[in-house]
């Protein structure tokens, strides 16, 4: 699939980016959007059709004054596959994603701290090249493969500059999968792998202009801007989650805080979010709640409306909010995606960041920033894998500025 993908010239590469990013999509939006001529679409897409890289899908409005509808085209999900591997803080995810972000296969697996991580990998190369046996007989359809890990990364290496996890650090990812694959690997910050499933597949598609925001064991953010994602000089854009700032004095007070204000990532993990529910239940709240919950002990609570979790979750709205403005206002988004557990599982969450974001002291941004919560769901730093494949083999074509 990769000499596939080297061998299209420059307009068929575009040809293929415009399907991928705006598809489904007739001919006629794309010569009028690439500014080729109809004849030369047709005869791009002819070939682009016979290499089993996109498909027709259907009819669309009626195209001319007789009447005819358009037939649509989008990117052919059994062109390819991509092998994806999310590296979390205490598990990694594998599997086999196609191109439209579906997920073929996938499996989980838990490592304790004192592995090693080429030890860790080598169970999970193992049972990625099983998954091939099994499902990709046909080397032919490999893309390659990406891997998302938190951290900052040096992408000329694939290697991990800087990292949480004890043992990560300076590791060389693309080595050690090109070596035990042979394939092509690309390596990516986890939230900015996501951002770009959300970006192509989810609830930022059709933006150009996009931020996503992850809560989980901490937070970062993923910037979209004129429709490239943005890295930064050092490779650390979007790692919101070490900003320091001072609460508001009813937060500073609250059970979320103990003791000083510190960075945002530190307040909004999941491992605070522990601790306040033991705080709360030492300070004699009414709740259902034991010391110990997990975070689903805590989501059925705040389902079955116990005082505690309410309490906890508008406070934690409210930051959230706070940092919602502040990345509204940094870079402007057409939408702002809020993506991670508690987003999925608590809908209300979302409307209580919204109620806070209509307190803002400065209305234009905040008001046409359209906020979302992901639908990508558990695994949607797996789809955003497949998402980050193709943005690189992207990189060599021309911008999509195709307007719906």
């Amino acid at each position: 699939m990769k000499a596939i993908i080297e061998e299209l010239g420059q307009n068929e590469l575009r040809i293929f980016r415009a399907v991928y990013e705006k598809g489904p999509i007739s001919r006629v939006r794309l010569a009028r959007g690439l500014h080729l001529t109809r004849a030369a679409v047709t005869i791009l897409i002819k070939r682009l059709t016979q290499l089993g890289l996109i498909v027709e899908v259907g009819k669309g409005n009626s195209g001319d004054r007789r009447g005819r509808r358009e037939v649509l085209l989008t990117v052919n999900p059994e062109a390819g596959v991509i092998l994806a591997v999310h590296i979390s803080l205490t598990h990694i995810n594998y599997g086999l994603v196609t191109l439209n972000g579906r997920i073929l296969i996938h499996n989980r697996q838990h490592f304790p701290e004192n592995y090693e991580p080429s030890e860790v990998l080598s169970a999970v190369t193992d049972e990625l090249k099983r998954m091939l046996d099994e499902h990709c007989k046909d080397s032919g359809r490999l893309f390659g493969v990406s891997v998302a890990i938190p951290g900052i990364i040096d992408y000329k290496t694939g290697t991990v500059r800087e990292q949480t996890r004890v043992g990560w650090q300076g590791f060389n990812l693309k080595n050690f999968f090109e070596k035990q694959l042979d394939l092509n690997v690309f390596v990516e910050n986890d939230v900015k792998a996501l951002t770009l499933g959300e970006f192509y597949f989810g609830m930022g598609r059709h933006s150009n202009d996009m931020v996503c925001l992850w809560s989980k064991d901490g937070i970062g953010a993923g910037i979209i801007h004129d429709g490239r994602l943005i890295r930064g000089y050092s490779s650390s854009a979007g790692e919101i989650g070490f900003n320091q700032f001072i609460l508001e004095l009813p937060i500073n007070r609250s059970i979320l805080v103990n003791g000083k204000p510190r960075c945002w990532g530190d307040i909004l993990s999941f491992t605070n979010l522990r601790a306040s529910i033991d705080r709360g239940v030492d300070e004699g709240w009414k709740t259902s709640l034991k010391k110990g919950a997990s975070i689903d002990d805590f989501i059925n609570a705040y389902e079955d409306n116990d005082p505690l979790a309410i309490f906890i979750i508008s406070t934690l709205a409210s930051v959230l909010g706070m940092v919602s403005c502040n990345l509204i206002y940094s870079y402007n988004p057409q939408v702002l995606v809020l993506a991670g557990p508690l987003f999925e599982k608590i809908p209300n969450l979302t409307l209580e960041v919204k109620k806070h974001l209509d307190k803002g002291l400065l209305k234009t941004p905040l008001t046409t920033a359209d906020l979302k919560a992901s639908v990508l769901g558990e695994d949607s730093i797996l789809i955003g894998c497949a998402a980050l494949h193709l943005e690189y083999i992207f990189k060599a074509s021309e911008q999509v500025t195709i307007r719906d």
